[in-house]
């Protein structure tokens, strides 16, 4: 330990210019990528990718997947009249849920008389908390808010209680990790509706970052899906519970998440769950993650570098050949990645926070290439560069190469010195 601590501090310059070029390599890459259009959907999906989805997908592949005794989720996917959704409600409130989230938006009245006026009655006539959904709508980057919301066309006359059920997409990837809990529109801030559910049942402000937003925590987890035609015989799934009435296969409703392609009324039930439990996970501040990925990178180079060095001068060719053929590299590189993989799983696990450590691996999976770049502008400083002093720096360089000249040189003197 004594030795690679010597070395690696003999050499500190080298180490931190490896690593300088290695990050800068890195973030070319990703520009060059975002910028050349048939590199833009990997660059796109690699910003896109969180060490989470791992988790979640390992979470997903469990045989004995954690059952929810919160939620229950009422499938209507196959009824289309407003009368017959009126009178599930209504046998939903009979079974007193603690509060029932109806993810259907009644945009405007329809030819359904009768269906429409059942609904005004069931809104005006329900026992238990409800929260109906609507849509904010035209986003305005001037206003930095909705222009206009979608209710149901008794929103008003009724005075019902609504939350909205936009689910927010990542801008590269499309893939769902967050659901907004307030939301400015028509120049006052809104709840969404897994916001509103969790305040009913927990009597207390949902959490919410400086977006205004929670990280949903996909942690597989199988909610029950009731039937709408077998709702009295799943009583015990409906009393005292939260309730989300919706489609659980609505191709038009169906969104990319960590755990693959789910339905819009999961991502509610995770999203309601997130808040109700406060387990949205903590990201961590990204001058934590840039420093992180730094050091490691740093570390890495030192570890790589004097591997080299030591088995390029062991006295077995095996072992110098291993060394010059790059495997004691590829050894320690895979086994940065493992250590970071399994740290950041543990810290998931245990305290619940994301350590996002993809760009300390991308970082150290350059660094080959970034000693390479480097050796050659050490070896053509110390050919050509001016001043004198500036080379003398250079020929100092462990990536520095000796040129025929300075080696003939070297021959001459002890040649003398033999002769003598």
């Amino acid at each position: 330990m004594r030795k690679f601590a010597r070395y690696a501090w003999d050499h500190i310059v080298d180490h931190l210019l490896v690593t300088a070029l290695a990050v800068l390599l890195t973030t070319s890459l990703i520009e060059i990528s975002f910028s050349v259009s048939f590199l833009n959907p990997m660059a796109r999906s690699l910003s896109n990718f969180s060490m989470t989805d791992i988790f979640y997908d390992i979470s997903k592949t469990k045989e004995q997947k954690e059952q929810s005794d919160l939620i229950t989720l009422v499938d209507m996917s196959e009824v289309y009249e407003r009368g017959k959704l009126a009178d599930i409600i209504t046998e939903i409130d009979s079974l007193n849920p603690v509060v029932m989230g109806i993810d259907v938006v009644f945009d405007g009245v329809r030819g359904d008389t009768l269906g429409n006026e059942r609904l005004m009655d069931v809104a005006l006539g329900v026992r238990n908390h409800v929260v109906w959904s609507c849509k904010l709508t035209d986003w305005s980057d001037d206003k930095e808010q909705f222009c206009s919301t979608t209710h149901s066309f008794f929103a008003d006359l009724c005075g019902i209680d609504e939350g909205f059920t936009n689910v927010q997409r990542d801008v590269n990837g499309g893939t769902v990790r967050r659901f907004g809990v307030l939301r400015r529109a028509e120049d006052k801030w809104v709840y969404s509706m897994p916001a509103k559910i969790a305040k009913i049942y927990t009597s207390e402000e949902p959490s919410s970052d400086a977006e205004m937003s929670c990280a949903i925590n996909f942690h597989a987890v199988d909610f029950p899906v009731v039937p709408y035609d077998k709702i009295k015989e799943n009583a015990d799934l409906i009393n005292g519970r939260i309730v989300l009435l919706g489609a659980t296969d609505d191709v038009r409703d169906m969104h990319y998440t960590p755990l693959g392609l789910i339905s819009g009324l999961h991502v509610l039930a995770y999203t309601v769950k997130t808040l109700v439990d406060h387990q949205a996970p903590t990201e961590l501040p990204a001058w934590l993650i840039i420093l992180l990925s730094l050091l490691v990178t740093l570390f890495t180079q030192m570890a790589q570098s004097y591997a080299f060095d030591a088995t390029v001068r062991h006295r077995l060719g095996s072992v110098e050949c291993l060394g010059r053929m790059g495997v004691t590299s590829s050894v320690i590189f895979f086994a940065v990645v493992i250590i970071l993989v399994d740290a950041s799983f543990m810290l998931y696990m245990r305290d619940n926070v994301n350590l996002d450590v993809k760009w300390a691996i991308m970082c150290t999976a350059l660094l080959g290439t970034a000693r390479l770049f480097y050796s050659v502008i050490i070896n053509l400083t110390g050919d050509y560069a001016w001043p004198r002093s500036l080379r003398r720096v250079a020929d100092k360089s462990i990536y520095r190469y000796e040129s025929r000249e300075r080696t003939k040189g070297k021959i001459d003197i002890q040649q003398s010195t033999l002769e003598l």
